[in-house]
C-alpha cells in the first residue's frame, strides 16, 4: 500500500506573496507527484503481464518457520473465498461480501497459494501433517504453469516437471521410493509423447497363470464354520488379526447374492441373505478400489500401486495383472456385457482392457480425472467420460471419438442408459434432467426444469419404459420414458431423496433418504408398502423397519428380491427382509486408524487407541473386545499403563489428559493442559507422568496430586517421544526438530543434548536395564548409545523408523516402518541388540505401523498400524533373516 502524507496547514491563511507563490508551486508538485503515483500504481496492480501478486516472495523464502507463519496469519481462508464464473467460463474468486476480484494470499490448513484478479497466480505450495513440504509450483492466471515438484512426506522427491497453460508438457521424471528413477514421460498439449519405465523391467502384460497352482496370490480366503476366523488369512508368523482394516468401497455381486468389501487390508466376502462371512483378506494388500464383472466370476481391484489386479471371484486366484498406468488408477468399471474394463488414472488417461487376455486396446487422455463420470453403453460399445459441462463419446470397437455433448454454465453429475440402450439420461448441477438419443446423441426432452426442485436420482425401471427421481425436497416422480411425460409424484419422505432401486421384477421400487429412511413403494399402483420408524425416536442398536442413522448411499435387491441391502454413510450394511420389514444383518462399519497400543502389566489387557476418538480393551488371550472407553472428542494419540496396570492413561488431540481404570474402564479424572498431540510416560514407580507436547514442553505431572511439578523447555518443536530411564532419574525426549534431550528429572536441567539423527526423531527408549538408550527416525537410522556415557555404541540402518521396543530381556529390538511405499506390506523387524544383526521381519500391515509392544512374557510381539489392525505376531517363530532364507 502507498500512503501520501501531506503536512496540514496552520493557522488563519498565506498572508504574503512569497508565501502565495510557496503555496502555488507546493499544490503544482502535490498534483504532479500525485499523477506519478497514480500510474504507478496503475501499471504496478493492473498489468496483465505481471508475474506475481503485489506481495512478491520466492518460494525458497516459505523455508523459513517464520516467513511461514508471518503469510499465514496475514491469509484469508479458502472457505471465505466465493466464485463466479466470467463469460468464458472461469471461476472467478471473489473474498466474501466483496465486489472486487480478491488478490493476495489464502491459506487452507497446510497449503498456501496467491491469487491475482481473482484467479490462481503466483506460488502454490502444500505442507504434509509433519510439514514435510509436498508440492510446490506456480500458476499463471488461474492455469499450472513452469515447473511443478512433489515429494513423498519423507522428503523423497517423486515427480518434477513442467505445465503449459495447465496442461502437462515437455518432459515429466518420476523417482520410486528408493531414489532410483521410475519413469520418464514426454508430454505435449498434455498428452504422452512417450514414455519410458526404467525399474519396470516386465514384460507380461497378462500377469499370471490362472493355473499355476500355489504360487498364485489370493484376493480372499475361504473360511468353514469350523474354522478360527481369527486365526484365517493371517500373514506369516501372525497368530491373531484384531480389526478388519478401514472399509474403502462395498460392492455387490451381479446375482446379489454376496457382498465384497474393500479394505485398506484387502477383501472380505459376505453372503446377502445370511449376512454371513464367507472370506477373508488373502495376499491383495490394500485395496481402494472393486468391480464385479457382469457375469459376476471375476474380481478387478486396485490398490496403492499402479496395477489393475484381475481376481477369479469363486477361488479368489489371481487371473492377472494389467500394467501400464504411470500411477495408481482411480477407478474401475466392467463394460455390460463383460468385453471391456475400463480403469481411470491420475493424469495419465483412460485405459481400455481387454479382461481376458489382458490386452490393452486403447488409451482415453483426460486432464484432470478427479470427479469424472464415465459409463458404458449397455451394448458395451460406446464409451462415456465427462468431467464438468463436456461429455466425450467413444466408440470401444475402433477407438474413435464419436461425439463431445457440452452444457452451457451447468455440470454433467451423473449418465444412465436405459436398458435398452436406445436411450441415455444425464442429471445436471442446474437440477435439470434431460433425456438424450443414443443413434443422433440429441437431447430429446428436457424433463425438470431449473426452477424445480433438483433431481438428486435416477433410475430406469428393468424394462426402461418407466423413470423414476428422487428430488431434494422429498418427493418422488414417475415419468413415461418414452414420450417424457411425468405420470405420478410421490410424498413420503421428510428430507432429500438421495437413492432410488427397483426390485428385479420392475414391481418394487426402494427409496432412502438423507436422514436414513427406506420406503418401499408398488411400482404398479404407487401405493407405499411400509411405514417406517419416525427418525427422531429411533434407537440405533434395535432392529427397526427399514432405518439407518446416517445418509443412505446405496440401495441394491438380491436376484429373488427377498432381501434389500442397504448402505449408510458410516460403512454401515444392513440387509432386510423384504416382506416382513425385519432386519434380517447388520454389518458394522469397519475402524478407523490405529495409531497406538499397550500391554497391561501383567499381560492379560491390550489396550489400542483409534481415529475415532475412543480407546478399545481386548483380552490378550482371544482378541475379543472387553470394553470401549469414551470421553475424548478429538483423536487419541497417546496412551499408557501404569506401573501397577491399575490405570490407563491417555493423551489426545482435545488437549485433556484422562485416567481411566483399567477394571472398570471408568473415567476417575481428567486434566485439560490446553496442548494437542502429547506423548506419555509413567516413571517406574508410578509417581511421574511426563507429558510431551507440540509446543516443545515436557510436563513432568505429579500423579498423586496432578500438580505440575515441572516443566522442562528446551525442545524447539513437536516431542515426539518421551521415555524415563528404569532408575526414574533421566527422561529421554526426541522431537521434530531432529534432537534428542536427556533430562535429569530432579532438577529439570538438560544433562546431555544428542543431535546426530538427520531428520526428525520418532522414538526414544531406555533398555530394560537401563545400559542403552535406542533411538529412531526418520533418516532410517536406529541409533544405540551408552547411557552411562552417551556415546554412539550402534547404527542400524533399514528403513523410515516410526516406533521401537525392546523385548522384556532386553536382548531384542523390535521397530516399525512408516512409508514402505515399495512393498504391499509395511514391515516390522527384530533386531539383535548385542550384534545388530537382523533376527525377523514381519510383513502384514498395509500402512503406517504406529506402535509396537512385546507382551510382559516376550513370546508375542503386538503392533498397531493406521491400516486398522492389531496384529499379534508369534515372537517364539523361526528368526532366520531374510539373506539366510533366500
Amino acid at each position: 500500500e502507498t500512503k501520501l502524507l501531506i503536512p496540514k496547514i496552520k493557522g488563519g491563511g498565506l498572508s504574503s506573496p512569497t508565501q502565495r507563490m510557496g503555496s502555488s508551486a507546493r499544490r503544482v508538485m502535490k498534483f504532479i507527484s500525485l499523477l506519478c503515483i497514480g500510474f504507478l500504481l496503475f501499471i504496478g496492480c493492473n498489468s496483465p503481464s505481471s508475474d506475481a501478486p503485489p506481495d512478491v516472495i520466492n518460494l525458497s523464502d516459505l523455508d523459513d518457520p517464520a516467513v511461514q507463519n508471518k503469510i499465514f496469519n496475514a491469509a484469508i481462508n479458502e472457505t471465505d473465498l466465493q466464485f463466479q464464473r466470467n463469460p468464458s467460463g472461469e471461476k472467478v474468486f471473489h473474498a466474501a461480501n466483496e465486489e472486487q476480484p480478491y488478490t493476495g494470499w489464502v491459506k487452507n490448513i497446510r497449503k498456501l497459494q496467491q491469487f491475482q484478479n481473482g484467479k490462481k497466480h503466483g506460488i502454490y505450495i502444500s505442507w504434509y501433517g509433519n510439514w514435510q513440504k509436498g508440492e510446490e509450483g506456480h500458476y499463471k492466471n488461474g492455469l499450472r504453469d513452469g515447473v511443478w515438484i512433489q515429494w513423498s512426506p519423507i522428503g523423497e522427491k517423486e515427480s518434477q516437471g513442467s505445465y503449459k497453460d495447465g496442461k502437462r508438457d515437455g518432459l515429466w521424471t518420476l523417482w520410486d521410493p528408493n531414489g532410483e528413477k521410475d519413469s520418464e514421460i514426454t508430454y505435449e498439449d498434455g498428452r504422452v509423447l512417450k514414455s519410458i519405465r526404467k525399474s519396470h523391467t516386465d514384460s507380461d502384460k497378462s500377469g499370471f497363470d490362472e493355473h499355476a497352482g500355489n504360487t498364485v496370490p489370493f484376493a480372499f480366503v475361504f473360511r468353514n464354520s469350523t474354522q478360527d476366523k481369527g486365526q484365517l488369512g493371517l500373514p506369516e508368523d501372525a497368530k491373531l488379526r484384531i480389526g478388519k482394516g478401514k472399509i474403502n468401497e462395498i460392492k455387490y455381486s451381479p446375482d446379489g447374492t454376496r457382498i465384497a468389501v474393500a479394505t485398506s487390508i484387502g477383501i472380505w466376502l459376505y453372503d446377502v441373505h445370511s449376512g454371513k462371512e464367507l472370506a477373508v483378506p488373502g495376499e491383495t494388500g490394500a485395496v481402494r478400489k472393486i468391480a464385479f464383472s457382469p457375469d459376476g466370476k471375476t474380481l478387478a481391484t486396485i490398490g496403492n500401486d499402479s496395477a489393475v489386479y484381475l481376481w477369479n471371484a469363486v477361488t479368489g486366484r489371481q487371473k492377472r495383472k494389467l500394467i501400464g498406468h504411470n500411477g495408481s488408477p482411480d477407478n474401475l468399471l466392467f463394460s455390460p456385457d463383460g468385453r471391456m474394463l475400463a480403469s481411470v488414472g491420475w493424469n495419465d488417461g483412460t485405459r481400455l482392457w481387454d479382461p481376458h487376455t489382458g490386452e490393452h486396446k486403447q488409451t482415453i487422455f483426460w486432464k484432470t480425472p478427479q470427479n469424472i463420470i464415465i459409463s458404458f453403453s449397455p451394448d458395451g460399445e460406446t464409451f462415456v467420460i465427462g468431467k464438468d459441462e463436456k461429455l466425450h463419446l467413444w466408440d470401444t470397437l475402433t477407438g474413435q471419438h464419436k461425439q463431445t455433448l457440452i452444457e452451457d454454465k451447468s455440470k454433467f453429475n451423473s449418465v444412465l442408459f436405459s436398458p435398452g440402450g436406445s436411450t441415455f439420461v444425464t442429471r445436471n448441477s442446474d437440477g435439470r434432467v434431460r433425456l438424450w438419443d443414443t443413434r443422433t446423441w440429441q437431447k430429446k426432452n428436457i424433463l425438470t426444469q431449473q426452477h424445480q426442485s433438483a433431481v438428486s436420482s435416477v433410475s430406469f425401471s428393468p424394462d426402461g419404459t418407466t423413470l423414476v427421481f428422487g428430488h431434494s425436497n422429498g418427493t418422488i416422480s414417475f415419468w413415461n420414458a418414452r414420450i417424457g411425460e411425468r405420470e405420478q409424484t410421490l410424498s413420503g419422505h421428510k428430507v432429500s431423496v438421495r437413492c432410488v432401486s427397483f426390485s428385479a421384477d420392475g414391481t418394487i421400487l426402494a427409496s432412502a433418504d438423507s436422514y436414513g429412511t427406506i420406503h418401499l413403494w408398488d411400482a404398479r399402483t404407487w401405493q407405499l408398502l411400509n411405514t417406517p420408524t419416525d427418525p427422531a425416536t429411533e434407537d440405533e442398536h434395535l432392529a427397526h423397519h427399514y432405518r439407518h442413522v446416517k445418509s443412505i448411499t446405496n440401495l441394491v435387491f438380491n436376484a429373488d428380491q427377498t432381501t434389500l441391502v442397504s448402505q449408510s454413510e458410516n460403512k454401515t450394511v444392513r440387509l432386510w427382509d423384504i416382506w416382513t420389514g425385519q432386519q434380517k444383518k447388520i454389518l458394522i462399519g469397519f475402524s478407523e486408524t490405529v495409531n497406538g497400543l499397550s500391554f497391561s502389566p501383567d499381560g492379560e489387557t491390550l489396550v489400542s487407541e483409534w481415529n475415532d476418538n475412543t480407546i478399545q480393551m481386548w483380552d490378550f488371550r482371544t482378541g475379543q473386545k472387553k470394553k470401549t472407553l469414551t470421553g475424548h472428542t478429538s483423536t487419541v494419540s497417546s496412551i499408557t499403563f501404569s506401573p501397577d496396570g491399575k490405570t490407563i492413561a491417555s493423551g489426545s488431540w482435545d488437549g485433556t489428559i484422562r485416567f481411566w481404570n483399567s477394571l472398570t474402564g471408568q473415567q476417575k479424572d481428567i486434566i485439560k493442559e490446553n496442548t494437542k498431540g502429547v506423548r506419555l510416560s509413567y516413571s517406574p514407580d508410578g509417581t511421574i507422568l511426563a507429558v510431551g507436547n507440540r509446543n516443545g514442553d515436557i510436563i513432568l505431572l505429579d500423579v498423586r496430586t496432578q500438580q505440575q511439578k515441572n516443566v522442562l523447555q528446551g525442545h524447539t518443536s513437536d516431542v515426539y517421544s518421551v521415555s524415563f530411564s528404569p532408575d526414574g532419574q533421566t527422561l529421554a525426549s526426541g522431537d521434530r526438530d531432529k534432537t534428542i534431550h536427556l533430562w535429569d528429572v530432579q532438577t529439570g536441567e538438560i544433562k546431555k543434548t544428542l543431535m546426530e539423527h538427520t531428520h526428525y526423531v520418532s522414538s526414544v527408549l531406555f533398555s530394560p536395564d537401563g545400559k542403552t538408550l535406542a533411538s529412531g527416525s526418520w533418516d532410517k537410522t536406529i541409533r544405540l548409545w551408552d547411557a552411562q556415557t552417551w556415546e554412539l555404541k550402534k547404527t542400524l540402518v533399514w528403513d523410515i523408523i516410526s516406533c521401537l521396543t525392546f523385548s522384556p530381556d532386553g536382548k531384542t529390538l523390535a521397530c516399525g516402518s512408516v512409508f514402505s511405499r515399495g512393498n504391499a506390506f509395511h514391515a516390522i523387524r527384530l533386531w539383535d541388540v548385542e550384534t545388530g544383526q537382523e533376527k525377523k521381519t514381519f510383513r502384514g500391515h498395509t500402512a503406517h505401523v504406529s506402535n509396537v509392544s512385546f507382551s510382559p512374557d516376550g513370546k508375542t510381539l503386538a503392533s498397531a498400524s493406521r491400516d486398522g489392525t492389531v496384529i499379534l505376531w508369534d515372537v517364539t517363530s523361526s528368526t532366520k533373516t531374510e539373506n539366510e532364507a533366500e
